[in-house]
């Protein structure tokens, strides 16, 4: 997620908390500690470690996707951990008529579960049909903002497995998207498009849309129901 700011950013960010720590520790001895060079390094290093320990235990703990639902962090670093309903339109069918098959329809859709799990210095997905006909999971995340729009966008690649694929499907291929994340009153939001390398050599490679909506989540007295509530 350090990439909606930014590398040069993220180190100012490092910066200005190791400061702060230091000026916290040593308010009293400021004046002595400029006079004496190598207890000045000491203290500077001391702070430098703490802010490291500060950023490991907010960024990379249950801490950070906690801190995303607040007002002002999730301007800069949207919550989008937990679990999202999927709907995919695959361009497939246009492939199928392609190829001959009439009866197809142009878009076939696929409905499917992603997990998110996100941190600042990593995210990482998992994605599974409805239909458990195949699962993905990402190679590689990244959480941007446009430089020229000032969106963010979620761009990931991963590798889907089949078990039993088609004769038309492979059991391995690899795809990417890009999907903008909106998060407009409250409630976020993602979606964009995706393509893959399914089959590339016959031809097969998709492409589709893809849509992301939050799972409701059932209220704690139904859980004990074998249906979600509506």
């Amino acid at each position: 997620m350090y990439q909606v700011i930014g590398i040069k950013n993220t180190a100012l960010a490092f910066l200005v908390v190791t400061l702060a720590i230091f000026a916290g520790l040593n308010h009293n001895d400021l004046l002595a500690l400029i006079g004496e060079p190598l207890k000045l390094l000491r203290a500077l290093s001391s702070a430098s470690s703490l802010a490291g320990f500060a950023f490991l235990i907010v960024g990379e703990t249950f801490i950070f996707p906690l801190l995303c639902k607040l007002p002002f962090v999730r301007t800069f670093f949207p919550p989008i951990e937990g679990t999202w309903i999927v709907q995919l339109q695959s361009n497939w069918g246009a492939i199928e008529r392609l190829r001959g098959n009439q009866s197809v329809e142009d878009k076939l859709t696929k409905k499917g579960k992603i997990k998110i799990f996100s941190r600042f210095f990593r995210v990482r997905m998992q994605f599974e049909a409805d239909d458990r006909y195949s699962k993905s999971s990402t190679v590689c995340v990244s959480v941007q903002r446009d430089s020229q729009h000032g969106t963010v966008e979620l761009n990931y690649i991963y590798e889907n497995q089949t078990i039993n694929p088609k004769v038309s499907d492979c059991s391995r291929h690899n795809g990417a998207a890009r999907v903008q994340v909106r998060d407009e009153d409250g409630v976020v939001t993602m979606e964009g498009v995706y393509f893959t390398d399914r089959n590339w050599n016959q031809g097969l490679n998709t492409a589709g849309y893809i849509s992301f909506e939050r799972e409701k989540k059932r209220p704690w007295w139904r859980f004990w129901e074998g249906k979600e509530s509506t």
